[in-house]
């Protein structure tokens, strides 16, 4: 088989359009849209953009491996190339390459979704097996202990909305934008791309005397609707920082200015914040408060803990608030509010907390 030109910073992960012309063909059938009208569509179809894209890498790291390993077994059919001997010697090159047990896991997880995907007749006995194997050797790289519960975050938040006051002082705009970040995220823990991508009139909705938090299916990671009423106590600093805060920030001219169109976050620089933008902020206004840094997504496991232990009979509405279709990511196959319902409980539930503490 000819080996085609690979540039020095996709060796260890070959893209899509260097993979065997067969299986390109195969992955654009499995990632074909489907038809509302007919039983046609790919094995991927369904899958979000982003998630299809870490598993084409995950199948581009596989064929490299083959690539260096025998390339010959490339002209096999996916399935045919998952045999004992070249997993093994997989397994033997990514723990040389320095990855821990867990991102293994992962690695295999994506040769077998995408080998099913692109090869019907692929049996995943083998590799589960070893999936299996690996998996019990994990320990988890990041405890969740320093997570603090969902009260607290909020109490960050608004204590740094309530130190900002002075509107030619440009600190205390960032710390208004921040705290307010830090609430909205505590009380709405969406994923960090989503809270990234929060634009005025389509996100976030005036509704009356409040506002409507709003992700369509196109959205969100899983394609289910999120709709729920912004937290009635962060209505009014809401209001305030678009009306006071966004508007000074959106002014300034930095170095990566950019319009900041209907972004409802806006940076230093005046333009839309990035989901590292973001990211870092909030790590460093959790790490200056609590000595430990938590990242965004930490959020959405501080809701569920929050509402586990404060509330155990409302647990199940820790589902539509993180935006699931059902507990089974957070905790069993079975929900009994909806999302509206979930909201006005979780809000209880916070502010309960927060009068305790």
């Amino acid at each position: 088989m000819t080996r085609p030109h690979i540039d020095a910073r996709d060796r260890l992960c070959w893209p899509i359009d260097v993979w065997p012309a067969e299986d390109q063909a195969r992955w654009a059938r499995a990632c074909a849209p489907q038809s509302i009208f007919e039983d046609e569509g790919g094995e991927l179809a369904s899958m979000a953009a982003i998630s299809r894209s870490k598993y084409a890498k995950g199948w581009g790291r596989w064929t490299a491996f083959l690539a260096d390993y025998d390339p010959e077994v490339l002209r096999l059919l996916p399935a045919e190339r998952c045999n004992k001997d070249r997993l093994q010697a997989y397994l033997s090159a990514l723990r040389a390459q320095g990855n821990a047990e867990g991102t293994i896991v992962n690695r295999l997880d994506e040769i077998s979704v995408v080998a099913k995907a692109l090869d019907p007749s692929f049996n995943p006995r083998l590799i589960n097996r070893y999936i299996s194997v690996v998996r019990s050797k994990v320990t988890p790289a990041r405890s969740k202990a320093h997570v603090r519960p969902t009260n607290e975050l909020v109490d960050l938040g608004m204590g740094l909305i309530a130190g900002a006051s002075d509107p030619s002082d440009l600190d205390h705009a960032i710390a208004y934008r921040d705290g307010l970040i830090i609430a909205f995220l505590a009380m709405h823990p969406v994923r960090r791309r989503n809270l990234a991508d929060f634009d005025l009139g389509r996100n976030l909705i005036r509704q009356g005397a409040g506002f409507m938090v709003a992700f369509s299916g196109r959205e969100t990671k899983n394609h289910a609707p999120y709709e729920n009423a912004l937290a009635e106590f962060l209505v009014e600093p809401m209001a305030r920082y678009l009306r006071i805060w966004r508007p000074i920030l959106a002014a300034r001219t930095g170095r990566w200015k950019r319009d900041v169109g209907d972004a409802v976050w806006v940076s230093l620089d005046g333009s839309p914040m990035s989901q590292e933008g973001l990211s870092g902020r909030i790590e460093l206004r959790t790490k200056e408060a609590f000595g430990k840094a938590i990242s965004p997504h930490r959020f959405r496991d501080a809701a569920a803990t929050t509402l586990a232990i404060n509330d155990p009979a409302r647990v199940r509405v820790a589902a539509p608030v993180l935006g699931h279709r059902s507990l089974a990511t957070t905790d069993k196959h079975y929900i009994q509010a909806t999302g509206l319902q979930a909201q006005r409980s979780f809000l209880e539930v916070i502010e309960e907390a927060r009068r305790g503490s």
